[in-house]
């Protein structure tokens, strides 16, 4: 006996030392992590600071070398410990905000140290076309005030050569090319992989233009559509090639020659693309990037740090002018809507919780919404619009400006708006909703899987597994038309349109920004500047001070340590198979448009 308490004794002994070592461990390794961070925040602050004091007398360029996507939040994630350190060695994302971006180039026109901008954009992303206008309205500003713009690169697509249309020059490498295509919208079709798996897809849908129910229906694209689209791509190709040729000096048809008059010119020139460019006037000259230094270095001067020509980069002249955005005095909210419109707490609640805030809180007198979205769960936008409503009820006013897209879903939302602003180009309308419901019941009995049993009643009875019953078809199909209804009648009551009236704008029709404001669906054409101009006239003050309520909070260190489910692999994983299946929503009933009533009002083209 006296053994075994010995046995038990020393097992216990071990198994606390076991316990004891392990606890100090991630005492330490806590400690260690802790510590990582603090030397990491001290010398970025250091090396900044560093950065600042040489540059601060100096003249030289503003080298606009954005790296990654153009992002339309205005998060300041600088001063977040976490993200500083998860972001430099796993996610590798800067902070591209447009709007740090446009005050730095602002602020840069007014700089006498800043004697000119150097365009560096070959791994600039940016695919929101408004925000593309924005930031060559101040580049055309900036140039404009008599400062020179010089644009770089070895391969401008045509989001980058719009851009670089702005500079007084362009440089392409010897190697490279110009990549003009036009626009394309192309889709995945369907019905013929749904027929051979038997899945059985449950369609309805008002508004005949209604496209993204197309691919469930058909093998290509009905030729209705067909014809619909190609004039609104030629609209949309239209108004980007004019402003390249004005900033180029060219005609439309000079600098973007049909097919085969380009393989004419292509062989001229020995089938090199960037000769090609420089004869035909789309470049200023063929430079390596040796060279491009090399000429830099006579017009801005030798930097004896950093061996090259005098330059600060856009990232540390924003750290050096930073603006304070997040102002909890700020008499005008400003809330983004990004991105397809869901239901649920990371979604329309969080949305509707932020439009809250502005009802409460008596220091904000109006409310800026600014919505990129094709639109999304119809109950989670309809919940959006009545949370919007109550501020008209205290006489808030809200002006909303639209992105690159405000349809569908996102177009309802917008008619709760005093003012409603878009550019020239956002695509807006598409007026209709619909429901898919794909069952995999027939799937299913091929590969000898049934499924059975009894219910009280066959109403609401929506299963993947199951053949979608009769009542439930009729259910949907009456719930669609109340919702189109009620869509048809808001925007009648809220733009001052009979019914009649909106019907011919609506079936799931879409429309550019300009067109838009022909049929009265939106009140303008413009830009965030022409935004806090219309509502400081909407308020009556001319003293305007911006509250941007965050949507893209970053979790804190405690928040992430202590967070249940955490796994950083997951997420970055995770982000690539979004990008992926995004374009591809519908095919899976995704949880990521789930409405409880399994309607959508939403348009999605795939633009390539």
């Amino acid at each position: 006996m006296t053994k075994l308490w010995n046995l038990i004794k020393i097992f216990c002994c071990y198994l606390w030392s076991i316990i004891n070592f392990t606890r100090i461990f991630i005492i330490n390794i806590i400690f260690i992590f802790f510590i990582s961070i603090c030397c990491f925040y001290l010398y970025n602050m250091n090396h900044n600071k560093n950065i600042i004091k040489l540059n601060k007398d100096k003249k030289q360029a503003l080298e606009i070398n954005i790296d990654g996507t153009i992002s339309n939040d205005i998060t300041d994630y600088n001063n977040n410990l976490l993200y500083n350190l998860l972001n430099k060695y796993i996610y590798k994302k800067k902070n591209n905000s447009l709007f740090y971006i446009i005050h730095s180039i602002y602020k840069a026109k007014k700089d006498k140290k800043i004697t000119g901008i150097i365009l560096k954009l070959d791994n600039l992303i940016i695919n929101d076309i408004s925000a593309l206008h924005f930031l060559g309205k101040y580049l055309d500003d900036f140039k404009k005030s008599g400062k020179q713009i010089y644009a770089i690169g070895d391969l401008y697509n045509q989001n980058q050569y719009y851009l670089a249309s702005f500079a007084n020059e362009i440089f392409l490498s010897p190697y490279g090319a110009i990549q003009l295509h036009g626009i394309e919208i192309n889709n995945f079709y369907y019905k013929n992989i749904l027929k051979k798996l038997k899945i059985e897809s449950n369609i309805f849908r008002i508004g005949e233009y209604k496209s993204a129910v197309e691919p469930f229906l058909r093998n290509s694209m009905s030729i209705k559509n067909k014809i619909f689209f190609k004039k609104f791509i030629k609209n949309l190709w239209d108004d980007y090639i004019n402003v390249i040729a004005y900033n180029r000096n060219l005609t439309k048809e000079k600098l973007f020659l049909a097919d085969q008059s380009f393989l004419i010119s292509l062989k001229e020139n020995h089938g090199d693309l960037a000769l090609f460019a420089l004869k035909n006037k789309l470049i200023d000259q063929l430079l390596n990037k040796i060279d491009f230094e090399q000429k830099m270095i006579k017009i801005f001067g030798w930097d004896n740090n950093k061996k090259t020509y005098n330059h600060i980069s856009i990232y540390e002249y924003i750290n050096q002018n930073k603006i304070n955005h997040y102002s909890k005095n700020g008499n005008i909210a400003v809330i983004t809507i990004n991105g397809i419109i869901k239901y649920g707490n990371l979604g329309s609640n969080l949305i509707s919780q932020q439009i809250h805030q502005v009802y409460l809180n008596p220091k904000i007198k109006g409310l800026i919404l600014r919505i990129n979205s094709p639109g999304g769960s119809l109950i989670a936008s309809q919940n959006i619009y009545d949370e919007l409503s109550s501020l008209r009820k205290i006489h808030k006013p809200i002006v909303v400006l639209m992105g690159a897209t405000a349809a569908s879903g996102a177009y309802l939302i917008s008619t709760a708006g005093d003012y409603i602003i878009s550019d020239p180009d956002t695509i807006t309308g598409s007026i209709g909703i619909f429901s898919i419901i794909n069952t995999f019941n027939n799937t299913l009995n091929a590969i000898g899987i049934n499924n059975d049993g009894v219910n009280i009643s066959d109403r609401f009875n929506l299963s993947i597994f199951k053949k979608l019953s009769c009542i439930d078809q009729k259910i949907i199909k009456l719930n669609i038309l109340n919702g189109y209804t009620y869509f048809i009648n808001l925007i009648a009551e809220r733009r001052n349109k009979t019914i009649e009236e909106v019907k011919k704008l609506a079936n799931g029709m879409i429309f550019i920004g300009k067109d838009a404001v022909k049929y009265g669906l939106v009140d303008t054409l413009g830009d965030f500047d022409f935004a806090i101009t219309k509502i400081s006239e909407l308020i009556g003050n001319k003293n305007i001070s911006l509250n941007w309520i965050d949507n893209n909070k970053i979790p804190s260190l405690l928040d992430y340590i202590f967070q249940t489910n955490n796994n950083i692999a997951f997420d970055v994983i995770n982000n690539y198979i979004n990008i992926m299946f995004d374009k591809n929503l519908l095919l899976f009933n995704n949880k990521s448009l789930t409405d409880v009533r399994n309607i959508y009002s939403i348009c999605y083209l795939n633009f390539i």
